[in-house]
């Protein structure tokens, strides 16, 4: 019988009882050379890795702020693994401190009541919807009283009130008096959301300093709002970001609605499901004529482009370019859809075409050297990549904002409406001096134009 410690390979034990074998030598080895490995690496470790500068490595291994819930991943696996007490909670730790900035540290720049902004539409809110629609609004806190009043106003002429989503965006964070009074004047789903600072403020190829003094002239030339930042900051983030939030993530038509706008004719019809159904991509029931001050090199980059990039461009036939163009000297008339009312199909604006468009125009930097407004942006736009049948006027909707009006020229419409029809066609009604009925259709080209 030969027992576990006995040695198999030993030849004369009873010669030699005192002499270790063969066997017992290599095992002995073993034992002290793994030993010294670990010894080796140990002191290796200890003594070299502490040299080494860690975040010297991550600049030039390229670490950002996206990797960090990867690393938070690796530490949760080393705690689980580790046999040394390694504590990877305190690893998370001190990544989270490296990635706050400094309005993190300053606790007072936030307010108690103030709750972590929405990022996210959960699907059940489009259970009982027929499209995956929203209302969006751009309103800061102190403009809680223009927006509860634009919102009661579409309520109480809406059939079931208004029951798509509400997205609210701010640059600024929603403090709690804004959150409470906005949902007692609706029933509908509403959300507040944080406007991304790096689209609002000023991006980094702009000039400060030359942007600061030719606004200060935009001003003295009369240009509207042309010394405010924040209303170029605006402009621009209605022009080419708005779309981009994460609360409009999901979203495939969106309703733009304007702090104190008022509506004044009932609305019966689902706005949305009529875009859908009849695939209209754009919706509006205003056109205006820009201020040429605020645009004097619009249309040259626009025409830079339509060379640079001929593949988006439609025929002029199939289009409305014809309605912006002056015929006699090829020039922008300066004829725009006026888009604080719109109802947009967002695959239009998230197209390749119309993204490489305003890439083109924002990297001009002239949404802050001039005044480039997102309506004559958008119209342009609209002109080169949009079909004239995609683009619908809704006329039985009574609106009106600061001095725009629009009341419906339709005796059959005007029995749902409250508003004064001869405040936008009187001076047509005197012109003619005709009944309303004869000038339908004088009238109908003329809102147009």
């Amino acid at each position: 019988m030969v027992h576990l410690h006995d040695n198999p390979f030993e030849s004369d034990t009873i010669s030699s009882p005192s002499k270790p074998s063969a066997y017992r030598r290599r095992r002995l080895w073993k034992i002290v050379i793994r030993s010294s490995l670990v010894c080796t690496l140990i002191t290796v470790c200890y003594f070299f890795g502490r040299s080494i500068h860690w975040g010297t490595l991550s600049e030039n291994y390229g670490f950002s702020t996206k990797d960090v819930d990867f690393m938070r991943y690796f530490c949760n696996q080393i705690q689980a693994t580790s046999k040394h007490g390694f504590s990877a909670a305190a690893a998370a730790n001190a990544l989270v401190q490296e990635e706050e900035l400094e309005h993190h540290k300053a606790g007072y720049l936030f307010p108690s009541d103030t709750a972590p902004a929405d990022d996210t539409i959960p699907d059940h809110v489009w259970n009982n919807l027929p499209v995956k629609g929203a209302y969006y609004m751009v309103v800061r806190n102190e403009n809680l009283g223009d927006a509860r009043s634009v919102i009661k106003s579409m309520e109480d002429h809406m059939t079931n009130g208004t029951r798509y989503p509400w997205v609210f965006l701010n640059n600024q964070a929603f403090n709690a008096d804004f959150k409470r009074f906005v949902r007692k004047v609706t029933n509908a789903p509403v959300f507040f959301g944080k406007i991304d600072l790096q689209v609002w403020e000023y991006p980094h190829w702009i000039d400060i300093p030359r942007a600061e003094f030719l606004m200060l002239q935009q001003e003295m030339r009369g240009a509207h709002r042309g010394a405010s930042l924040s209303y170029h900051q605006m402009l621009r983030y209605h022009a080419g970001y708005f779309f981009h939030h994460p609360l409009l993530r999901d979203v495939e038509y969106t309703w733009r609605v304007e702090p104190g706008a008022d509506y004044s004719c009932q609305m019966d019809q689902d706005m949305f499901l009529f875009m859908k159904q009849q695939k209209k991509k754009l919706g509006f029931v205003l056109t205006m004529r820009e201020d040429p001050v605020t645009v004097p090199t619009l249309w040259t980059r626009i025409n830079e482009f339509k060379d640079y990039y001929p593949e988006y461009i439609l025929p002029q036939a199939q289009t409305i370019w014809p309605w912006i163009v002056d015929k006699e000297t090829n020039d922008y008339n300066m004829c725009h859809l006026w888009s604080n009312f719109q109802l947009a199909d967002l695959s239009f604006f998230r197209s390749e075409a119309y993204q490489q468009y305003f890439k083109y125009l924002d990297n001009t930097g002239n949404f802050f050297y001039e005044r480039w407004s997102d309506a004559p942006v958008q119209t342009i736009a609209a002109a080169l990549f949009m079909n004239k049948k995609d683009i619908h006027f809704f006329n039985q909707i009574g609106y009106s904002h600061t001095s725009a009006l629009h009341c419906p020229y339709s005796e059959t419409l005007l029995k749902k409406c409250s508003c004064d029809v001869t405040s936008n066609y009187g001076n047509l009604l005197n012109k003619y001096r005709l009944v309303p009925g004869q000038l339908h259709k004088e009238v109908a080209q003329a809102d147009r134009s």
